[in-house]
């Protein structure tokens, strides 16, 4: 069976988030069902990583074992699929890859980006596009609040727990290592971009969220940097950054080279 590595975009508001669940209602859920219908049989495919419900996606990753009987050229799979999908979710690329190759474990860091809106009347058609923030804050002071998270840090203060961590938790559980944090701002939008090795649950939320208030002058850069650097088992960012403007840009993986058919 060929395996695929497929990465797909998406606008995450009318869907609970990524992960699959009962109700049907998730961007995996859509996607198992298109990839059933194609096969004629129950489909499970493996993404990179959860999304929240709203959060958007222009490179999130996933992969598929194809049957044998569905060996064609990977520049034919996304319309292949993208006809069973609805118009909120495409596929972007495909790719044959090694047996080996698993979209969550082999990757090794994530970029996310936030765009937020300082517009004072919000245009209805960026409404959950768009985190609406048109109060005054100070760009200067993002820019440094953002860049004190770079680095390999302990994120307790930034992280939710969902119920399912392992008891009990290991010592660097919430280690992450952030290699991008930068603000760039383009007339009334401004993107504040993360990447890192790994994110915990509701990680970027929970990180944007602190660096917005401290350029709103409701934390201090040296509160923010103690939550980082010192954090106390109780301690958590002050204020949880909406779904609303967040996209998960790409997922990132060792160098390999892309394979257009599969190996016979």
């Amino acid at each position: 069976m060929p395996r695929i590595r497929f990465t797909t975009a998406y606008d995450g508001r009318p869907y609970l988030g990524w992960q699959s669940q009962p109700g049907g209602r998730t961007v995996q859920d859509k996607l198992e069902r298109a990839f059933s219908i194609l096969f004629g049989e129950a489909v499970r495919i493996h993404g990179s990583g959860r999304t929240d419900a709203g959060v958007h996606a222009l490179g999130q990753v996933f992969h598929v074992d194809a049957p044998d009987t569905h060996r064609i050229p990977a520049d034919k799979w996304p319309a292949a699929i993208n006809t069973r999908l609805p118009r909120t979710i495409r596929v972007i690329h495909a790719e044959y890859t090694d047996p080996g190759f698993h979209a969550r474990f082999s990757a090794t860091g994530k970029t996310y980006r936030y765009c937020i809106s300082s517009e004072p009347i919000l245009n209805p058609f960026d409404a959950g596009l768009v985190w609406h923030r048109p109060l005054a804050w100070s760009l200067d002071a993002l820019e440094e609040a953002a860049g004190l998270f770079l680095g390999e840090h302990d994120f307790t203060a930034f992280a939710a727990l969902r119920g399912n961590e392992p008891r009990p938790i290991p010592e660097d559980y919430f280690r992450r290592t952030i290699t991008r944090a930068d603000v760039r701002r383009e007339g009334n939008r401004t993107f504040m971009t993360f990447t890192g090795t790994g994110f915990l649950y509701k990680m970027v939320r929970l990180m944007a969220g602190a660096a917005h208030e401290a350029a709103r002058g409701k934390i201090t850069l040296e509160e923010l940097n103690r939550l980082i650097r010192s954090p106390r088992p109780d301690d958590k960012s002050p204020f949880c950054a909406p779904p609303d403007g967040l996209t998960l840009m790409q997922v990132h993986y060792p160098d390999c080279v892309p394979k257009n058919r599969p190996e016979q």
